[in-house]
C-alpha cells in the first residue's frame, strides 16, 4: 500500500507518529511560545521537520556555548593564580554582598 492515496482527486498522505522526551521545563516554554505564534506544538515540530528538509540539514547553527568576557576575564586570572580564596561559601558571598572583592574585568 501507498503512503499517497487520492479521494475524490485529492491526495491523502499517510501520516505517523514521532515522539520524543523533554523535561517539564522545556516542553512549558515551547508550548507558550507556540500558542503566542499560533501554532500548536504538533504544528511546530512539523515546520522544524520541513525546514530541515528544505535546507537539507539543521536550519540554523548548532554551537557550544562561549563564555562571555567577564567569565574568560575570571578564567585568565584564575590561571594566573591572582584568583580570590574564601574560607567558605558563607564567607564568599559576604565578601561578595560587602563588596570587598573586585570582579574580573577584560
Amino acid at each position: 500500500m501507498s503512503d499517497i492515496a487520492t479521494h475524490f482527486g485529492i491526495v491523502i498522505m499517510k501520516s505517523e507518529m514521532l515522539s520524543t522526551r523533554i523535561d517539564h521545563d522545556t516542553k512549558v516554554a515551547f508550548t507558550n511560545i507556540c500558542d503566542d505564534v499560533g501554532l500548536s506544538p504538533s504544528q511546530a515540530i512539523k515546520l522544524f521537520a520541513r525546514a530541515v528538509i528544505n535546507h537539507g540539514g539543521i536550519p540554523f547553527a548548532i554551537k557550544a556555548r562561549q563564555p562571555n568576557e567577564t567569565t574568560v576575564a575570571a578564567m585568565q586570572e584564575l590561571a594566573a593564580g591572582k584568583g580570590q580564596q574564601s574560607k567558605s561559601v558563607d564567607a564568599m558571598l559576604d565578601e561578595l554582598t560587602e563588596g570587598k572583592v573586585q570582579s574580573a574585568h577584560p
